[in-house]
């Protein structure tokens, strides 16, 4: 009898959670298993490449999944500031609810794997890219030069990705707020620019 595809999403998303908190070395394929509730069989026959293919997809899955929100908040708040404080306001509301045991959701396998396993370099770039394209998009939509749109954007994640390793190292959410205040005046000087 062939695995159903419940079985597959169940197994990237508990792998994501479980890369996110224990890192990629750190989680076996049978904690995968145990926390997916997948039987075995179904782990290889949708990831035929291992914990290495499924290390892929989560970086694929939370990139996307990361994006989708980041697209949302836009809507409801358009001025790159405000998207930036609903953004933080959301990442630190969910640290501090893991007790601060979570973070980004593609960061720790991007450290761990990236240098030596290009699709998952490939994927995490592409999910970088599109967050802060959410941010370009939004900042060129209010004047802001494109090149320089293009790098406080990739100042702004980089700022709050670097914020989420600091509030979980020190179990405190104002390495959030901090990147975001000063990221609040880049993003003013950017948009006063002609």
């Amino acid at each position: 009898m062939a695995a159903t595809p419940k079985h597959r999403d169940a197994l990237v998303a508990s792998a994501t959670l479980l890369f996110r908190r224990h890192g990629y070395s750190g989680t076996g394929v049978q904690e995968i298993l145990q926390h997916s509730g997948a039987p075995r069989g179904s782990l290889y026959h949708y990831f035929p490449g291992g914990k290495e293919q499924i290390a892929v997809e989560t970086v694929r899955f939370a990139g996307e999944q990361v994006h989708r929100t980041l697209l949302e908040l836009a809507q409801e708040h358009p001025h790159p500031k405000d998207l930036l404080r609903a953004y933080a306001r959301l990442l630190g509301d969910w640290i501090e609810a893991s007790g601060f045991r979570d973070g980004c959701p593609i960061t720790t396998t991007l450290l761990e794997l990236a240098a030596d396993v290009p699709p998952v370099a490939e994927c995490g770039s592409a999910a970088l890219s599109a967050w802060a394209g959410v941010f370009d998009a939004r900042l060129t939509s209010l004047g802001c030069e494109a090149t320089r749109a293009k790098r406080v954007a990739q100042l702004t994640i980089a700022a709050i990705e670097g914020a989420l390793i600091q509030a979980r190292v020190t179990r405190s959410r104002q390495p959030i707020d901090d990147a975001v205040a000063e990221l609040g005046l880049v993003i003013d000087a950017a948009l006063r620019q002609p």
